[in-house]
C-alpha cells in the first residue's frame, strides 16, 4: 500500500503521516512538502518506509506527477479555497484515489462539483476528512440512522486559540469562515445569513464545558442535507478560545471589512487585508506585552487545565422523531491535541479507502460514502466520544 501526504511536514500534515504510520505500518508513506527538508527531517525520525519528496501545490504538473500510482492520496495543503479543487483535479488526472480535510464551505462546493469527473476516472474522493468537517459530519450521520424521521441538525465546535504550531493557513481559514455572509440550511433550503450571527452557549464535553458559539462558513451545512434525507435544518456554529480577545476582534475585523481578501497598499506593496491579519494573529504572543500574555493563558488554564489548552471540541446535535417520540441525540468530544483531532480522522478515512472498503466512485462527504458504525468504533480506540439521548418536547 502507497500513500502520499500532501503538505505533509505541515502542522495537520505532519499528525496525518504519524498516524499513518501507526496504523498501517507496512505502508509506503510518502511525505510530499514544499519543505523538502522538514520532510526528509521527519521520514528519517520515522523511518521505515516513510521517504520524502518535493511537490508544489501551484504546479498541477508536480501535484500530478508526485500522486501518481498511489493507492491513496492525502491533502492537508490550506486554505482550501484556495487549494481544495485545485489539487483535487490533479488526483482525477492521476487517476488517485483521494482524501483531504477541506475545512472551507466554498472549497467544498467546488469539489462536490467534480464528482462526474471523479466518477469517470474511477477514483474515490472524501472531501473534509478531519475534525470538522469529518467526524462531525459522521456523528450527525450515526444519530440520523438511529431516528425515523430527522428534522434538525446542528453541529458545533471549539477550536484553541494558543497553539503556537498554529500555522496561517489555519489562520487563514478561520478568517474566511468569519467574513461576509455565510450558507446554512433552513427550512429545508441553503440561504445566506451573516458570519458571527445568532450566538448560543453549547455544552461540550468536559473539560470545556460551556462555549459561546456562533454562525460560521463551514462545509456541514453545505454536505449533510445531500445526504441525510429530510433533514430541514442544519447548522454550524464555532468559537475560538480563550473567548478573550479572539471573540471580541474577531467581530470587529468582520464587521470592518478586514477578514477579507480586499487588498490594500502599504509602502507601495498590495496585499489582502486578510494576510496582514494572519500576521498579526501569529504573531500576537511577540507583540502583546508579557503580561497580556500571561493573564490570557491563565485565564484558559484556569477554565480548561493544562492537558488540554493546545486542544479542541466538537458536537453534532441530532433532533427527530423516534418510535412517535420527539428525540434528540448529541455526541461530542473533547481532545487534548487539535492536531491529531483532525490527523486520526484523515489517516482512518485514507486507510478505508485505500483498503477498498469504501467502493463507490465520485467525490463525497465523510456522510456520504463513510460507514458511520465503523468509523466510530475505530476512532473511539483514540478518542473517546460522548453521547446522549433524551426525549424532548
Amino acid at each position: 500500500m502507497k500513500v502520499i501526504v500532501l503538505g505533509g511536514a505541515g502542522h495537520i500534515g505532519s499528525g496525518a503521516v504519524r498516524q499513518l504510520v501507526k496504523r498501517a505500518p507496512n505502508a509506503e508513506v510518502v511525505i510530499a512538502d514544499k519543505n523538502l527538508d522538514g520532510a526528509k527531517d521527519l521520514a528519517k525520525e520515522l523511518g521505515g518506509k516513510t521517504s520524502a519528496k518535493s511537490v508544489d501545490a501551484n504546479n498541477p504538473k508536480s501535484l500530478i506527477e508526485v500522486m501518481k500510482g498511489a493507492d491513496v492520496a492525502v491533502s492537508t495543503i490550506g486554505p482550501f479555497y484556495v487549494y481544495g479543487a485545485k489539487i483535487l483535479r490533479a488526483a482525477i488526472s492521476a487517476k488517485t484515489n483521494f482524501v483531504d480535510i477541506d475545512d472551507d464551505y466554498d472549497g467544498t462546493k467546488d469539489c462536490l462539483d467534480l464528482n462526474e469527473e471523479a466518477r469517470k476516472a474511477g477514483i474515490t474522493a472524501i472531501v473534509g476528512m478531519g475534525l470538522t468537517p469529518g467526524l462531525t459530519n459522521i456523528m450527525a450521520k450515526y444519530g440520523a440512522e438511529k431516528l425515523d424521521k430527522v428534522d434538525e441538525i446542528h453541529t458545533a465546535w471549539a477550536w484553541t486559540g494558543i497553539d503556537p504550531t498554529i500555522g496561517p493557513a489555519i489562520v487563514a481559514h478561520y478568517y474566511h469562515a468569519c467574513t461576509g455572509k455565510v450558507p446554512t440550511y433552513r427550512d429545508g433550503k441553503w440561504v445566506d445569513i451573516p458570519s458571527l450571527s445568532e450566538p448560543e452557549i453549547v455544552d461540550f464535553p468536559s473539560p470545556l464545558g460551556r462555549i459561546e458559539v456562533s454562525n460560521v462558513g463551514h462545509p456541514e451545512p453545505v454536505t449533510i442535507p445531500r445526504y441525510i434525507k429530510g433533514v430541514k435544518v442544519v447548522t454550524n456554529k464555532g468559537a475560538i478560545w480563550p473567548e478573550y480577545p479572539f471573540r471580541d476582534m474577531t467581530k470587529v475585523f468582520a464587521d470592518m471589512g478586514w477578514s477579507g481578501l480586499k487588498e490594500i497598499t502599504i509602502k507601495g506593496v498590495s496585499m489582502p487585508v486578510r494576510d496582514i491579519l494572519v500576521a498579526l494573529t501569529l504573531a500576537m504572543g511577540e507583540l502583546a506585552p508579557p503580561e497580556t500574555v500571561e493573564a490570557l493563558t491563565k485565564s484558559a488554564l484556569e477554565k480548561i487545565g493544562e492537558e488540554y489548552l493546545m486542544g479542541v471540541g466538537a458536537r453534532s446535535e441530532v433532533r427527530g422523531i423516534s418510535k412517535g417520540k420527539r428525540t434528540r441525540f448529541a455526541y461530542g468530544t473533547a481532545w487534548r491535541s487539535a492536531i491529531d483531532s483532525t490527523a486520526i480522522p484523515a489517516a482512518i478515512g485514507a486507510l478505508m479507502v485505500a483498503r477498498g472498503a469504501i467502493k463507490e466512485r465520485g467525490v463525497f462527504a465523510p456522510e456520504g460514502v463513510v460507514d458511520s458504525k465503523a468509523f466510530l468504533k475505530e476512532i473511539s480506540k483514540d478518542i473517546e466520544i460522548w453521547e446522549t439521548k433524551e426525549e424532548i418536547l
